[in-house]
């Protein structure tokens, strides 16, 4: 009994298995089939096709009741614990997911989701103004959270077609309200990971947008070696990150730059590297594309720039730190006394002697 229900080629998967428990819970297949959502008739077949595939009753019919033979009984058993074990492991997984999405996903609370859009509108001259495809080009938005870089690349595109993509469900419908809202008709919402698009099975695209996502993964280059398959022969891919590490301010504070270390090393040890701006070029070299080409975005933010003093340098990055001081604090990382200084020393640089400065990288690279 117990080679065929593990052997390799075995009828038995879980369909059978919870078959065999409803009806043994029922005593009948009319109620075991509103139990399963199946026709009765369907039941009875699938009861008839496991029987005669083991060549043994399960059940013995007694008028419309069916009593559990010794065979069905240990059948009952083993399928009782196998279940109630990918039971387990299925919360488990859903345990690991909502850990990885509280950690990783743009846009998971209503300040982060605020602070994103805040930032896309702030610095939108310095990342997009060459974010241009050609019309008719399908595009393939990878990590879209929130969507508030996608209103800005599609508005730009009107002539092409997006499909936008993320693991989070909340994040999307955000996505898909915003979008809605303004009106825009040329992007569609999916909500699942990048991984789920087998290249075998998946539509081929002509460019490929990734931003703000390469910092959160603990491994860039395979994602994009995933990403390479997607693309069609000639296509291209768009990578914008920042770099933590490329922050410079005055005046000068200690404080302040413990808590960018801080959120540094926090990214690290969740897996991500807040320092992968500078990266971008030898990780496109790496994963095959070619014709490759980097630039820096540098944002400077002097008392002559209010709109940026508000939008990147308050909204935007000291709102980032702030968002990550219970982490950094219950990790260890930074004091809360330090934390707070260092916060009032980035407000500091608002001032009208203050500057702030910071690099994103932008990378284009194509696929052979």
């Amino acid at each position: 009994m117990k080679g065929e229900i593990y052997k390799k080629d075995s009828m038995i998967d879980l369909k059978y298995l919870k078959l065999i428990l409803a009806i043994d819970k029922n005593g009948s297949l009319k109620k075991a089939s509103t139990q399963l959502n199946l026709t009765q008739s369907a039941l009875s077949h699938q009861l008839k096709k496991i029987e005669d595939y083991l060549g043994i009753a399960i059940f013995n019919r007694s008028g419309n009741q069916l009593l559990i033979t010794e065979a069905g009984k240990e059948l009952k058993e083993k399928g009782g614990l196998i279940l109630n074990d990918l039971n387990v492991l299925e919360l488990r997984i859903l345990e690991i997911k909502q850990n990885h999405l509280k950690r990783y996903i743009h846009g998971y609370s209503e300040s982060e989701a605020q602070r994103l859009k805040d930032q896309a509108k702030s610095i939108e001259e310095f990342l997009h103004y060459d974010s241009l495809w050609e019309i008719g080009s399908t595009i393939l938005e990878v990590g879209c959270g929130v969507g508030a870089q996608t209103e800005i690349i599609a508005q730009k595109n009107k002539g092409c077609r997006f499909n936008s993509i993320d693991i989070s469900k909340e994040s999307i419908k955000k996505a898909q309200s915003r979008i809605k809202e303004l009106g825009i008709s040329n992007v569609k919402f999916q909500t699942c990971d990048v991984y789920d698009l087998n290249p075998k099975e998946a539509e081929r695209y002509d460019h490929v947008f990734v931003c703000f996502i390469l910092e959160h993964v603990s491994e860039p280059e395979k994602m994009l070696q995933h990403i390479y398959n997607l693309i069609k022969p000639g296509g291209s891919i768009s990578i914008i990150e920042g770099d933590h590490g490329s922050t410079l301010f005055f005046p000068e504070n200690n404080y302040t730059r413990k808590v960018i270390n801080a959120q540094i090393e926090l990214q690290r040890k969740k897996g991500g590297n807040a320092n992968i701006g500078r990266q971008i070029y030898p990780l496109l070299q790496s994963s095959g594309y070619s014709m490759i080409e980097v630039s820096p975005r540098q944002i400077y933010v002097d008392n002559n720039k209010k709109a940026l003093i508000k939008g990147f340098i308050e909204n935007t990055f000291t709102a980032m730190m702030k968002g990550i001081a219970e982490d950094v604090i219950h990790e260890g990382l930074i004091s809360k006394s330090d934390f707070e200084l260092g916060i009032k020393g980035l407000m500091r640089t608002t001032n009208k002697d203050g500057i702030f400065s910071y690099t994103f990288f932008k990378g284009h690279g194509i696929k052979k």
